[in-house]
Formats: C-alpha cells, sequence, structure tokens
C-alpha cells in the first residue's frame, strides 16, 4: 500500500462518475460558510457589461443567464459552469490515468517477452560455446 496520496481514487472509471448532465445540489448552510462569507462575491461587486463579462469563444452547454439576471442569478450560473468543468476534468485526468496504466502493462508484457529473448539466445551462444 502507498503512503503517499495520489489524487485519485482507485476502483474507479469514466462510467462510474456523476454524469456532466446530473444536477448540481442547491447550497443550503446551517451555519455561515467558511469559504464564500460574501452574500456577492466581489466580481459580481464591480458590474461590467454583458459583452465584456462573457465572451464569444465560450463554449457552454448551460444556457447563459438573460440579460436582466440577478447577481445570485449570475454567481449560480458561474458556479454551475464551474462545477461542470471540475467533473470534465475530473473525467479527463481519470482517462489519461487509465491509458498511461494500459501502457505500462503493454511495455511491461513487451520487457517480458524480450527478457525470455535474450535468455533463449543466451543459452543458444552458450551451448555453441560462443
Amino acid at each position: 500500500r502507498k503512503s503517499w496520496a495520489t489524487g485519485t481514487r482507485k476502483n474507479i472509471t469514466p462510467e462510474t462518475m456523476v454524469p456532466l448532465d446530473a444536477p448540481t445540489q442547491a447550497r443550503r448552510y446551517v451555519l455561515p460558510s467558511a469559504t464564500s462569507r460574501k452574500e456577492v462575491p466581489a466580481t459580481f461587486a464591480k458590474k461590467r457589461s454583458r459583452s465584456t463579462a462573457l465572451g464569444d469563444e465560450e463554449e457552454d452547454e448551460l444556457d447563459p443567464p438573460p440579460p436582466d439576471a440577478t447577481d445570485r442569478e449570475l454567481i449560480e450560473y458561474k458556479r454551475r459552469q464551474n462545477t461542470l468543468a471540475a467533473r470534465k476534468s475530473r473525467k479527463r485526468k481519470l482517462e489519461h490515468q487509465q491509458q498511461l496504466e494500459e501502457r505500462v502493462e503493454m511495455l511491461t508484457l513487451e520487457v517480458e517477452q524480450w527478457r525470455t529473448k535474450a535468455e533463449i539466445y543466451q543459452s543458444i551462444l552458450l551451448s555453441h560455446n560462443i
């Protein structure tokens, strides 16, 4: 067993992860949040125009909030975008790790095959007194 953190969970596949279209849980704090103390984060306190706030190059799967959206709606939209991005990132990371593990297995088998061949050729050379 490894004694250090790897940043991954065992026995999980991309298929068993939370789907991208799964709903996100609503924020329901009993006590004030330690990570989100302000009702409206500073980024939303300074209003920007809609054209500069959201670029045209974004490829969102979510419908953007209406132009007259409240700060709370904008915050929820941004949180939802971040949640989806995190899910995609975790899935990509897991797929990449699985590809690396498959490659390691393949290379390990290849090394074993070459080792066997080397032993065979070495025994042939020894049998011919070379």
